[in-house]
């Protein structure tokens, strides 16, 4: 007996007939957005080095093996753990949205 979830013969439906949503029955992933969390694994400090190692394999297995490269001053910022955004400033910021 499945913890999460019904089985399939204990479903009512109110119609007889499945309804289907025009469009919807070949859905397949956008390469593109596949490929850009990909590309943000590799630069993200918080992904670990086995992952990055992932993410290239995967890259030039998508055939984008250019996009690969990660910049050296991404790598220093990764390896120093500066963020782009100061740590003064989002806490301004979050103060900021904190009062409103």
């Amino acid at each position: 007996m499945p913890l999460f979830g019904r089985r399939s013969d204990l479903r009512e439906s109110t119609s007889s007939t499945r309804r289907r949503i025009p469009g919807l029955h070949f859905h397949r992933k956008d390469q593109d957005r596949v490929a850009g969390g990909y590309k943000a694994a590799l630069s993200n400090p918080n992904t670990t080095r086995s992952g990055r190692k992932h993410a290239k394999h995967e890259l030039r297995a998508m055939g984008r093996g250019r996009e690969t490269h990660v910049s050296l001053l991404t790598k220093v910022k990764r390896t120093l753990g500066i963020r782009s955004t100061p740590r003064s400033e989002r806490e301004h910021r979050s103060a900021l949205s904190k009062r409103r």
